[in-house]
């Protein structure tokens, strides 16, 4: 049996995955325009990164017409996409990070971090909720009474 090929790409493009994904669910379809404004970045850049993703076979590209994700496109765009929502809410809910910083960090770290990670942070997210609930806390408030003590400590 023949292993599929894991296709190498920068940030930025599993960026563009990412946001196309996202426009796609909630318009149907993406656009270069509304790529580019999800981004914040310029027109020729949309258009060179998606000549580059269709080059790859990860997405339908065709100028001026809607663009969507091949099935391995998708599937890249969604494994992205819980990459960040697991760092962004672990950085939230267990770590007590302002929901901006947490999703501009998660943003950043989800191109490095591997799914064995994430996984463990899922785990250890699930984890809390349940140890903690024992404890009459929510996870937040234990990590939080925990730094308080230890800067009473220091």
């Amino acid at each position: 049996m023949k292993q599929k090929k894991k296709v190498k790409l920068s940030a930025s493009l599993e960026d563009y995955l990412e946001a196309i994904y996202l426009i796609c669910k909630e318009d149907g379809e993406a656009r270069s325009k509304k790529i580019k404004e999800h981004l914040q970045v310029s027109g020729p850049s949309v258009t060179e990164a998606l000549q580059l993703l269709a080059g790859k076979g990860l997405v339908n590209y065709v100028p001026y017409e809607r663009i969507t994700l091949t099935p391995e496109g998708n599937e890249i765009a969604r494994d992205v996409l819980h990459r960040h929502e697991t760092l962004r809410d672990f950085f939230i809910d267990v770590l007590g990070i302002d929901a901006k910083l947490a999703d501009e960090g998660a943003c950043k770290m989800e191109h490095v971090a591997s799914a064995n990670i994430i996984d463990r942070m899922v785990n250890y997210t699930k984890y809390l909720k349940i140890e903690c609930k024992g404890h009459g806390c929510d996870k937040v408030n234990c990590f939080g009474d925990y730094l308080k003590e230890k800067r009473r400590k220091a």
